[in-house]
């Protein structure tokens, strides 16, 4: 196996741990993490040449770009927001964003479309991480831009190619954002409190309830 293949599998582990484990109640860092690790499955199969489907690892990737740190983004940048907590909100950009990409990466052939979405994601995310001083999330989002830089400078060290150091470089954001969401799963999440509240049964005190049909009869009955 080479290297491309081998950081790409770094970071499909990466990425999908932190999608089963610490982004469990955290629907939007999740569904970007199992875009992440998505493509990067298919590109460790495409580089190893056990299943080469370059295609769809190319579609999977821009999707991952375009969609996946977006939702990421909004994971960050508004951690209790209904995108962040809610899945159905979570779902209804992920599709307006997905068929953007579509529509401009894929009909309209902007190339850089989901790229532009990626960069802007990284420097928002570490613009507020910074602001707030949360340093998962400040790590995460320098990562993120240390490895867009390497990978548009085409940097080269020895046998490692530019897209290694993309996949190095988010795969080590991942974990930050592990890191993150660990850290956030120890506060309660108010919009997720308040969708639990609406779906549980509008029940009274115990002392307010009708007595049961067996508490009706008389004594000895």
């Amino acid at each position: 196996m080479n290297w491309q293949a081998g950081f790409d599998g770094l970071l499909a582990l990466a990425a999908l741990w932190v999608a089963l484990g610490p982004a469990r109640q955290r629907p939007a860092l999740r569904l970007a993490c199992l875009l992440l690790g998505s493509a990067a499955v298919l590109g460790t199969l495409r580089f190893s040449g056990l299943l080469p489907l370059p295609q769809l690892h190319q579609f999977v990737s821009m999707l991952g770009a375009g969609v996946g740190l977006p939702l990421i983004a909004f994971a960050v940048i508004r951690p209790d927001g209904l995108v962040a907590t809610q899945p159905r909100y979570t779902w209804v950009v992920a599709v307006v964003l997905a068929v953007l990409c579509v529509l401009v990466g894929v009909v309209a052939g902007v190339k850089l479309w989901a790229q532009v979405w990626a960069v802007g994601a990284a420097v928002s995310i570490a613009g507020v991480a910074l602001r707030h001083r949360d340093l998962p999330a400040l790590g995460a989002a320098v990562c993120m831009v240390l490895a867009f830089a390497a990978f548009v400078a085409q940097l080269r060290a020895g046998p490692l190619q530019p897209g290694d150091f993309l996949h190095i470089g988010m795969a080590l954001a991942m974990l930050l954002l592990g890191r993150w969401a660990l850290v956030r799963s120890q506060r309660p999440i108010p919009a997720l409190q308040q969708a639990q509240g609406e779906t549980a049964p509008n029940q009274g005190p115990a002392e307010l309830q009708p007595p049961a049909e067996d508490d009706k009869r008389p004594p000895g009955a």
